[in-house]
């Protein structure tokens, strides 16, 4: 452990930080996760193949019906694989929100996954936070319109820098259906979010708990989230655009 790692307080999700220094911009468009997923999709559908094709001379020692069986269950899942990656462009880069009910039993997808995009990514050089970053803007695009019931809940890091919280505070201050509170860690945040009952979740974090958190409650509860920049490393004087916590907050409260 260096010295600069001990004299912070980190998050959970950094706790095996040995003290280098990290990157300060983690931006990724949303388009990195679509193209890297679309080829863990491909192989996929290729594993799906293989398989077909080395186990039907097996099903078809059992009579031809067994082989028709097989062969429909495995082409079915190819299907629905292909299927789903289409409506899933279609939601994100079209912004057709009403095809994401199609998407909502299927999120579970978006998690299995993301350790293979996460993988296939740092193979070509793309690290595990940018590769979220674009994951999480991906997620942003499929939530839903408007909130339940419940207010919005907005959920700050404690490591937020003082001057970007007291402005973000004064800016949550002008929603009346609006709760902000500062999140510590999951433990903390998940609690807050248990009383609270919120309708809608807008969660300013680094990657690493954002994803977590998106786990979590996601698609039971709509998330927005936006990942802090570290100029001087993780967990310390992070910051965010203010008019991106606007935008979201709005998003969630704009009846439509």
């Amino acid at each position: 452990m260096t010295d600069k790692k001990n004299k912070r307080v980190l998050g959970d999700e950094w706790l095996d930080w040995d003290g280098r220094k990290q990157e300060q911009d983690t931006s990724e468009s949303r388009s990195t996760f679509l193209y890297l997923s679309l080829v863990v999709l491909a192989l996929f559908v290729v594993i799906v193949l293989l398989f077909w094709y080395l186990v039907l001379p097996r099903f078809e020692s059992f009579g031809q019906g067994w082989a028709l069986v097989i062969t429909g269950a495995l082409g079915a899942a190819a299907l629905f694989l292909v299927a789903w990656y289409i409506i899933l462009v279609v939601a994100v880069v079209g912004n057709r929100r009403y095809v994401n009910v199609c998407l909502t039993r299927g999120s579970r997808l978006f998690f299995i996954m993301l350790p293979f995009v996460t993988r296939l990514a740092a193979s070509v050089g793309i690290s595990k936070d940018r590769l979220s970053h674009s994951f999480i803007r991906v997620s942003n695009e499929l939530a839903g319109p408007g909130k339940g019931p419940g207010p919005v809940l907005v959920l700050f890091p404690r490591c937020l820098r003082a001057d970007i919280r007291s402005r973000a505070r004064e800016l949550c201050s002008g929603y009346e259906d609006v709760r902000l509170h500062t999140a510590p860690g999951g433990t903390e945040a998940r609690k807050i979010i248990r009383d609270t009952s919120p309708g809608a979740i807008v969660a300013v974090a680094c990657e690493r708990d954002l994803i977590a958190g998106i786990q979590d409650v996601a698609p039971r509860i709509p998330v927005i989230g936006i990942p802090n920049t570290r100029p001087e490393g993780p967990c310390t004087n992070t910051t965010i655009d203010t008019d991106e916590l606007k935008a979201a907050i709005e998003y969630f409260l704009t009846p439509r």
